[in-house]
């Protein structure tokens, strides 16, 4: 959008002169250099390229006032920008991988798969969204923490979802001998990377984060860990972090894959009745002013990772501002095409005047 400069746009009134000038210039008559008693001798004298060209003198006078004319208007190229602001959330996924995880009383497409699976597909689509309804988390900064006996950071807080996602998908449930659960611990090495997040010089939090949640599922209770999940919580709570808890799995006699020591074939055997300890999940969410939830297949996660994606949203604020540039002293760009500034144009024309003028158009004096 090209606009002018302040309540200039009259002059352009003065472009009506420039027609009469040019033709006041092509064909004013001048007092002659030499004296002729009468032109007949020369009447019949074909007249030259030069004396057929002449009219160039005038014409590039005319561009340059023209363009001068135009460059005191003052001619802007107006953008509209859109300045976008994210309050975005930091996000610690704690995702439970101990040996109970590969309890096979989830189904996706009538096909039985473990608690572990269905938590991968689950948290891939709630961070990267999907094709129907889900927009993902692209301005949340996110990190995945996993535990077992032990709690391990497998992907730090980042913006690089992609990459997180695929590490996601590479994680597989504990060895027999990490088989126990640190809730405790997870969370508490959750808090410690999310009040980190100030000093994390690789990151350039340029927006503001809003605040601050752990998602936390497990399908069992604390059998490992030094630190207790209610203190977890307590540290939670004193920095301002909500913590949403997610109970997995049908804890009613579920089904597992056993590897047989002697012939390495896998094989499938009841376990019996795991423990889920609810209380202890309800009170952490309570404590930080997060909420409980319970997903007894694959249905009811999907639910809660909705539930959870409404209840944190991140703020989108948009801020739109005019941007403009001189065209007479700047090179702009219109339609995909590049013009130079037009004060460079009476300045080319006004030369290339003087320069034909004193040789192939010059005059006898």
């Amino acid at each position: 959008m090209i606009e002018f400069l302040g309540n200039t746009p009259w002059l352009l009134l003065l472009l009506l002169v420039i027609p009469f000038l040019w033709w006041e210039w092509s064909t004013g008559r001048r007092q002659a250099a030499i004296a002729y008693s009468s032109t007949s001798v020369v009447a019949h004298v074909p007249r030259t390229w030069i004396q057929r060209t002449r009219w160039i003198i005038p014409a590039l006078r005319s561009i340059a006032i023209t363009f001068l004319i135009i460059c005191l208007v003052g001619p802007m190229k107006a953008d509209a920008i859109t300045q976008v602001h994210s309050d975005g959330i930091a996000i610690e996924l704690v995702v439970d991988r101990s040996q109970s995880m590969s309890a096979l009383d989830f189904e996706r497409d009538k096909r039985p798969i473990d608690r572990l699976e269905a938590v991968k597909g689950v948290v891939t689509e709630f961070v990267m969204g999907d094709e129907e309804d889900r927009d993902g988390r692209g301005s949340d900064l996110i990190g995945l923490i996993t535990f077992g006996t032990f709690a391990d950071s497998n992907s730090p807080m980042t913006f690089d979802h992609e990459h997180l996602v695929n590490i996601l998908d590479q994680i597989q449930t504990a060895p027999q001998d990490e088989s126990r659960t640190a809730i405790g611990d997870a969370v508490g090495l959750a808090v410690s990377k999310l009040t980190a997040l100030k000093d994390r010089e690789d990151l350039r939090l340029d927006d503001q984060i809003k605040s601050r949640i752990i998602i936390l599922l497990t399908d069992g209770e604390q059998t490992a860990g030094e630190l207790d999940p209610l203190i977890s919580a307590h540290l939670a709570a004193e920095y301002g972090i909500k913590i949403y808890t997610i109970g997995a799995g049908n804890e009613r006699n579920p089904i597992f894959p056993v590897t047989n020591p002697r012939t390495g074939q896998i094989q499938y055997q009841r376990a019996g009745d795991l423990a889920l300890d609810e209380d202890v999940l309800k009170e952490m969410a309570k404590i930080t002013g997060g909420r409980y939830f319970r997903a007894r297949d694959l249905a009811s996660l999907k639910e809660i990772y909705d539930s959870i994606d409404e209840l944190e949203r991140s703020e989108i604020h948009q801020q739109q501002y005019m941007q403009y540039e001189d065209m007479a002293v700047e090179p702009v760009r219109i339609a995909g095409v590049y013009l130079p500034p037009l004060l460079l144009i009476p300045m080319l024309a006004l030369f290339a005047e003087i320069l034909l003028a004193s040789t192939l158009y010059r005059r006898l004096p």
